[in-house]
């Protein structure tokens, strides 16, 4: 088995081991470099026979037996060892050129080189294979990690079918694929696969049923249907089957099957399973809480911000039905004022709700159109002129900017949710200032107020639908959807709002930029400056 570089397969990166099909097959090759081994030996020891005796000869042979046993293996070593004392008896002991040996010391000189050759051919080879099985091990367990590291970066239970697939077929070039039963029904289906698998047949969905009944291995190599050429594998963890693994083993011996460990992939696979499985389970319960959670502060704000405005206008309307002949004049439009301030303040938070039901179904249609700032704010600072008759609001915007391509209503809105929030909490008499710049591309936008401002640590968090904090800007007095819906109307023109500290660290100030898009008359100045 030896590990390649992880290749593509479709839009993933999976990782390749190739497997000799051949398995135990007789590798001819090895036994050709024994015959050039023990030729060269030959040729070399015929250059120095003349220098050197005969015996030490016999060791140029034992070196040859050494290379091809630290080369190849025991039985091409012990190949070369008996092709070399042969050779050596032929070629170098007399009578030459046959197997007869007429010296009695030439003849225990043979044997014992026989012998040496054989022994250190036997524990070369021994040596060799030993290391190739450390090898093939090492190889084997980087080949898991690689798999259980591709499993863990699947984010669902559907990529890790897939990709648990592609690997194994990459790996082994086999066909496998994954059977599960079906959320509604309660036959099983095959839900992946890789390669050209046969057909399953009765006897095939049999061992399935019984692979996932009994969480015990069926077809192939097993006690049940073992004529089946399909081998079924549970996958399971937390003694929960949730499939079954099917691998075509063909005429595959159960030996070669075993040495693929293929155990140790579905091991993986399962747990794999598990985690998603539970990952789904924790983000389906995250959903819920946090749906309820907004259906509950909806009804809170509901009955808070409904019943207040209401509660007024009924009580000014009863005093002026029951009392009105004994009210003054005075009296009586000041609590006209008071059902039209509440009957506004209750059609702003009518509005704002659809507006974030809107942003939250994707509904909102930007229709975009020229217009300048300046038509937006003047439009803005009038609809919040009640609100703005306790605070001094000071402009500071420069004549030269650019036109906004965008939706005038929405970003009109924007601007009155903002002001409306820095009005609402700024102390009487004090001053609210808009700035407007163009910066890099962008027209920034900043309302600051001095009130009590936002804590560093709510900054991020003021834009929450429903989050009203406890102190600052967003107190207890706000629906918690103002800013939100400012967020949304802003990010859908594709600019950006944040909270940041108010001019000199006193209370806050809500930035928003714009992105600016080269407006028809600015494209044409050129030319008729020309």
């Amino acid at each position: 088995m030896k590990p390649e570089e992880y290749k593509p397969v479709g839009k993933r990166k999976v990782f390749q081991v190739s497997v000799d099909a051949a398995g135990t097959q007789t590798r001819w090759v090895e036994y050709a470099w024994a015959v050039v081994s023990v030729g060269i030996a030959a040729a070399v020891s015929m250059g120095l026979e003349n220098v050197l005796p005969l015996g030490n000869l016999s060791l140029l042979f034992l070196t040859a037996v050494l290379w091809v046993a630290a080369r190849t293996g025991i039985r091409p070593a012990l190949f070369t060892a008996v092709l070399s004392f042969l050779t050596y008896n032929y070629l170098f002991t007399e009578p030459r050129l046959t197997f007869h040996m007429a010296d009695t010391d030439e003849l225990l000189t043979v044997f014992l080189f026989l012998v040496v050759a054989v022994t250190g051919g036997n524990l070369a080879g021994r040596l060799r294979d030993q290391v190739e099985m450390l090898r093939a091990s090492k190889d084997l367990i980087e080949a898991h990690l690689r798999f259980t590291r591709l499993l863990a970066a699947a984010p669902d239970i559907a990529s890790v079918q897939n990709d648990a697939i592609e690997a194994l077929y990459a790996q082994f070039k086999m066909p496998f694929i994954i059977v599960q039963r079906g959320p509604n029904s309660a036959d099983p289906e095959v839900v992946s696969r890789g390669g050209a698998e046969p057909m399953l047949d009765s006897s095939a969905w049999a061992a399935i049923d019984s692979a996932i009944q009994n969480r015990k291995p069926s077809g192939a190599f097993s006690e049940t249907l073992s004529s089946l050429r399909w081998r079924f594998e549970p996958i399971e963890a937390n003694d929960e089957v949730y499939a079954v693994l099917g691998i075509w083993v063909n005429d595959m011996s159960p030996e070669y099957y075993r040495g693929l460990a293929i155990g140790v992939y579905v091991h993986q696979l399962g747990l794999a399973w598990f985690r998603t499985q539970l990952a789904a389970n924790l983000s389906a319960s995250r959903v819920a809480e946090e749906t309820e959670r907004l259906r509950s502060a909806l009804l809170s704000s509901i009955s808070h911000d409904l019943r207040t405005p209401l509660a007024s206008m009924i009580g000014s309307a009863s005093t002026l039905k029951s009392m009105s002949n004994r009210l003054s004049e005075e009296d009586r439009e000041s609590l006209l004022d008071s059902v039209l301030g509440e009957g506004e303040r209750l059609d702003r938070y009518i509005r704002n709700l659809l507006d974030m039901t809107k942003l939250g179904h994707g509904t909102l249609k930007i229709e975009r159109d020229w217009i300048a700032l300046t038509d937006i704010l003047s439009s803005a600072l009038r609809r919040t002129k009640n609100l703005m008759a306790k605070v001094r609001v000071e402009r500071n915007v420069a004549d030269d900017l650019p036109l906004l391509f965008v939706h005038p209503a929405l970003i009109e809105q924007a601007l009155v949710n903002v002001l409306e929030n820095a009005a609402k909490f700024a102390p009487e008499g004090s001053t609210l200032s808009v700035h407007a710049q163009k910066v890099a591309g962008e027209l920034l936008i900043a309302i600051s107020d001095e009130g009590p401002g936002i804590p560093e640590d709510q900054r991020s968090q003021v834009f929450d639908m429903f989050f009203t904090g406890g102190e600052g800007d967003r107190g207890p007095h706000g629906s918690g959807l103002g800013l939100a819906i400012c967020h949304g109307m802003v990010a859908a023109h594709g600019g950006r709002i944040r909270a940041l500290p108010g001019q000199n660290n006193r209370g806050a100030t809500i930035e928003i930029a714009l992105p600016l898009i080269e407006s028809p008359e600015q494209e044409l100045s050129p030319e008729s400056s020309e």
